[in-house]
């Protein structure tokens, strides 16, 4: 529901406010497609624990750049492991920076 509302296609999982991983729409496509029983699964089996971040204090031409050049549309903003929220090529268009 997360993913759906917020339209970007990716929802951070924190705990206290600490980033612990991310579930994308392709996450959740390949898990509908290994499981059959949904009843026992949580965020942490489908989760990816590695997402690609940025620091919040990074320039928008940088967080380009790391999306270009790990082939993604979007970034986790942190400070330290501080969840802040998500960057999206969308938004770098929007700005003019694209």
């Amino acid at each position: 529901m997360e993913i759906s509302s917020k339209r970007l296609g990716i929802t951070a999982v924190t705990e206290n406010e600490n980033l612990i991983g991310i579930i994308t729409d392709g996450d959740l496509r390949r898990m509908l497609e290994n499981t059959s029983d949904f009843n026992d699964l949580s965020a942490v089996s489908i989760m990816s624990t590695s997402p690609k971040t940025i620091n919040k204090n990074e320039m928008a031409t940088t967080a380009l750049a790391q999306m270009q050049n790990n082939n993604i549309t979007q970034l986790i903003v942190v400070t330290e492991n501080t969840y802040l929220g998500v960057i999206h090529l969308h938004d770098l268009l929007r700005e003019g920076i694209v």
